[in-house]
């Protein structure tokens, strides 16, 4: 029953069953047995029942309980002896006093609402009803139902001559009461929204019948209402622990005993009940479990050799078949190809010989996807063996008698994408049960195979998305440069690593990996733009940390740019240097020539976009030696943290082989430290110093009046040794103007520097003048302010770029070794 303050723990008319029904008799019975007399007992029961059904909400839906019973006039209260007076009188005033054996109805307990409250007199006239006769009982309308249900007649109740009427209990249900002839107080149904009545009772010892009535504002079903004739038995047992006509402990015995078999009873059903319902639904869940985890694996894999040959295997050994096929629908010109794709159970080679399936009869409906085709014996099917030139199966073919074809169907498109075909020789080995397996398979199929084909097209055009904003790496001299980029293994977004790297003047060459976090076009956007804006600030020459200031400024106010990183480094092949800055890059690895593996750019710097001063190293960078930069997807996994990635690389590299081509090096350092899955994307740049035909000299210069003479002797010298004597006189012109500059408009000059890298020579001159030069216009009166003038025309081009104590100019000259042409 339900606890005090907890109404929500009652029960539902609209979900009573028979443990409901158990638990509402049990308790009510006991409610009745504790209470101190028959009276308070009754009053038990319709309190109990009351409270007992409640709404959705918890509240009660029993607008009124009643319950009444039938008893001798001797055995009534004074008060009621003198209301059953009033009423006999007032139909034969002539009338003899009432018969101590008259029956009487009484109403013994209520709870709810109640009509007459407010008119005492009607109260207590509605409480008890004289039944001098037949016609009387028939026409009291709660007790004239249910003795109808009970069997017995109502001369019999108005005399109480019938036996105990053991086993006597009876249900009465109005499951419409507005307009209901049986429920008389129609008044009462208006008020309070009377959806149903319901009344269940019994015959109580001594030949009187006891009747509970509920009014419900919510309707009650038929087959809730007949499970209350347990429930009349129970709270018969429950009357009946008090003293009622004479009966004594004999008469609860009884009542007990009926109580104890219609539980027994009711816990058999339920028994077999719940047996059959066990079977049924162990044999559901080996259904769904076998289903689930094909489902599992099936739609977990996007690989379609994989997937297929798994789902057809899977649904071969569920449905029992010798052998099951899976068939793409590929529809040649004339309607009728189809594409043996995977085969289970029997090896490949016993279909080699035969033609694929045409668009017959049989078929027909699995690659139409007009259902699922289950013969016990295919040979006997009316659509088989009509079709030329077989008419029936192939002569070798396999025999087939009992045959399962099942439609694989795109949930997204409604596309017939295949279709699955069991056989098997003997005939009837396939069930419902092996249809429902195979239909299931087939769904989960198709869930995956629409999963794969768009996780392939989406992963081709992230691919292709991705390849296409890398840069094609130009070829340096002096260097061997190798660079790699994978997308993820996993996932269809194109990730945010890239790398570049970008020909800078003077033979200067820009190296730069990045990696914006995130997935997806918005990530692909940013990092489109920091590529760009890192490129730009590369080609005016700015050193490394000016080019991540101002690109971390540019991530600022980027939308979308959340967490950026990037290292960026130039070589010098002059002075054979690395000068490098980082923003919160992983390090960089360089490998001296006959050294030790080191990291650098390490710690420099923080993300783009919030750093904004970053830190400038320099280290040598001489012939034989290498660098390695990489993102995260390189060196981190699942299995294996940050760190121990970078200690793998670290000693991949120092075990790299110098005589294996640098591009094969790299896949096999790659497939090692991912283990041929990767997570994230993978960007790689490997580059070697490897000298080739590079040429470098370098004269320190000095303040004296012959410094541009010695400046030309030196060129000329080097020049000549090295077989470029052909672009000697513009060489000679444009290091004499860059020399006289510097010393003009510097102290200390600084060093004249010759590069030739085998098709152009660059001439610089470093000094410690913060003053860079500039283009003027020169007049006729003037002298000066034409050496930039000439070396701007004998030059393929020339600039300046600031370093840490002044600054650098320089010049391009064309100068193939062994070409003699026009060098301007």
């Amino acid at each position: 029953m339900t606890r005090a303050g907890d109404a929500r723990r009652g029960h539902r008319f609209a979900a009573f069953g028979l443990s409901d029904m158990v638990e509402v008799a049990a308790a009510l019975r006991g409610a009745a047995e504790r209470a101190p007399d028959f009276a308070a007992a009754a009053e038990a029961v319709v309190r109990g029942l009351r409270a007992d059904f409640v709404d959705e909400r918890g509240e009660p839906v029993l607008q009124l309980v009643r319950l009444f019973s039938t008893r001798r006039f001797a055995d009534l209260a004074e008060d009621a002896q003198e209301v059953v007076r009033a009423a006999m009188a007032e139909r034969d005033p002539r009338a003899d006093p009432p018969d101590p054996d008259l029956r009487c109805l009484t109403l013994e307990a209520t709870a709810g609402v109640e009509p007459g409250r407010d008119d005492p007199a009607r109260s207590r006239r509605d409480r008890v009803t004289p039944l001098p006769d037949a016609a009387a009982v028939a026409g009291a309308p709660v007790l004239s139902t249910l003795i109808a249900e009970l069997g017995v007649p109502p001369e019999d109740v108005a005399a109480g001559s019938f036996d105990d009427g053991r086993g006597r209990f009876g249900v009465f249900h109005v499951p419409v009461a507005a307009g209901s002839d049986r429920v008389p107080d129609q008044d009462l149904v208006a008020a309070h929204d009377i959806a149903s009545v319901l009344g269940f009772g019994g015959v109580l010892p001594g030949g009187d019948v006891f009747c509970a009535v509920l009014f419900s504002r919510e309707p009650i079903p038929t087959g809730a209402a007949e499970l209350f004739r347990a429930v009349a038995v129970g709270v018969h047992a429950g009357l009946l622990a008090h003293p009622w006509g004479g009966a004594g402990p004999t008469a609860q015995r009884d009542a007990l005993r009926e109580h104890l078999a219609v539980l027994e009873d009711v816990a058999r059903s339920q028994a077999a009940a719940l047996e059959t319902a066990l079977r049924d639904i162990r044999a559901e869940a080996e259904l769904v479990d076998v289903l689930q985890g094909v489902g599992r694996r099936l739609t977990a894999q996007l690989d379609l050799d994989v997937l297929t040959q798994d789902a057809t295997d899977a649904a071969t050994k569920a449905t029992g078949a010798e052998f099951g096929a899976f068939f793409y629908n590929l529809v040649d010109q004339y309607g009728e190809s189809y594409s043996l794709y995977t085969l289970s159970g029997v090896p490949r080679a016993a279909f080699e010989g035969f033609p694929m399936p045409r668009n017959t009869a049989v078929f027909a409906a699995t690659f139409d996807g007009l259902g699922t085709v289950r013969s016990d014996d295919i040979t006997r099917d009316p659509r088989y063996g009509h079709s030329e030139p077989y008419r029936g199966m192939p002569p070798g073919h396999l025999p087939v008698r009992s045959y399962l074809a099942v439609s694989v169907i795109s949930p997204s498109s409604q596309e017939v994408l295949g279709g699955f075909f069991f056989g098997h020789a003997e005939p009837g080995r396939f069930t419902a049960r092996h249809q429902q397996l195979a239909e299931g398979i087939a769904g989960y199929a198709a869930i995956a195979l629409d999963n794969a084909r768009l996780f392939d097209r989406q992963r081709a055009m992230a691919t292709e998305l991705a390849r296409s904003m890398l840069p094609t790496v130009p070829h340096v001299p002096g260097l061997e440069i190798t660079s790699r980029y994978l997308p993820a293994a996993t996932g269809s977004e194109v990730g945010g690593d890239w790398f570049d790297v970008i020909e800078l003047p003077a033979g200067r060459t820009a190296f730069v990996i990045g990696d914006v976090v995130g997935r997806g076009v918005t990530a692909a956007a940013v990092m489109g733009q920091i590529r760009t804006a890192v490129r730009s600030y590369a080609l005016l020459d700015l050193p490394p940390a000016d080019v991540l200031g101002r690109v971390s400024n540019l991530a600022d106010s980027t939308p979308g740019a959340t967490f950026i990183t990037c290292l960026y480094a130039v070589h010098d092949p002059v002075e054979q240097t690395l000068t490098y800055a980082s923003a919160g890059h992983l390090p960089a690895v360089l490998l001296p020539p006959g050294g030790e593996p080191r990291l650098i750019g390490e710690g420099l710097g923080m993300p783009l976009g919030v750093g904004e001063d970053f830190a400038q190293e320099q280290t040598a960078f001489p012939p034989g030696a290498c660098l390695a930069l990489y993102t995260d997807g390189l060196v981190e996994s699942r299995h294996r943290d940050l760190t121990e990635g970078i200690e793998a690389l670290v000693d991949g590299l120092r075990h790299l082989p110098d005589d294996l081509d640098p591009q094969v090096a790299c896949d096999k350092l790659i497939d090692r430290l991912t283990e041929g899955r990767h997570d994230d994307d993978v960007a790689l740049l490997h580059v070697r110093h490897t000298a080739g035909r590079r040429r470098v000299a370098a004269l320190p210069l000095g303040a004296d009046p012959a410094v541009a003479a010695r400046a030309r002797a030196f060129v000329a010298d080097r020049l000549g040794e090295w077989g470029l004597t052909d672009v000697l006189d513009v060489a000679l012109t444009v290091t004499s103007e860059l020399v006289t500059n510097a010393v003009k408009h510097t102290e200390d000059p600084g060093t004249l520097r010759l590069h030739h890298d085998g098709a152009r020579l660059t001439v610089d001159v470093a000094d410690r003048g913060a003053t860079l030069p500039r283009l003027f216009e020169a007049g006729p009166e003037d002298d000066g302010r034409r050496g930039l003038f000439l070396v701007n025309a004998f030059a393929t081009r020339w600039g300046t770029r600031t370093t840490l104590d002044g600054k650098v100019v320089w010049a391009e000259i064309p100068a193939r070794t062994g070409n003699r042409g026009d060098h301007r």
